[in-house]
């Protein structure tokens, strides 16, 4: 009978778990995600020329990539938040840069970059522990 529910549209309500902190092998592991991150990057974007027109659609890609690469990974019950940001490559410096308020015993972030003589790209995942 309780799956006739759950199949008409019925909320399932859950209780807290009130787990304040990731055990050990919960915690998001930076340095796998960046070898991780790198690996995806050089695959997708190895011989490609900067294209203004086809590089948001390229960038949301890589986003969505990255971020099953990093659940496979694992990092259970950490909100995931991937920014990719392409460029052309014209001789100029980028210094791309964030700010968060979190906390440092429990949330992390990783980046990466990838260059070709046509085009940059780096990519920043956010992982912060939610209870």
């Amino acid at each position: 009978m309780e799956d006739e529910g759950a199949q008409q549209g019925q909320i399932q309500v859950l209780e807290n778990t009130y787990i304040m902190k990731p055990q050990e092998h919960e915690k998001f592991r930076a340095n796998e995600v960046i070898k991780a991150v790198k690996a995806l990057l050089d695959e997708r974007l190895k011989g490609k020329r900067y294209d203004s027109n086809e590089s948001a659609q390229l960038s949301k890609e890589l986003c969505t990539e990255i971020k099953e690469k990093v659940k496979e990974i694992g990092a259970p019950r950490h909100k995931l938040v991937v920014q990719v940001t392409i460029g052309e490559v014209q001789g100029q410096g980028v210094r791309i840069a964030s700010r968060c308020l979190w906390d440092v015993e429990t949330d992390n972030h990783a980046s990466a970059y990838y260059t070709n003589p046509y085009l940059y790209c780096v990519a920043m995942v956010f992982a912060c522990y939610y209870e």
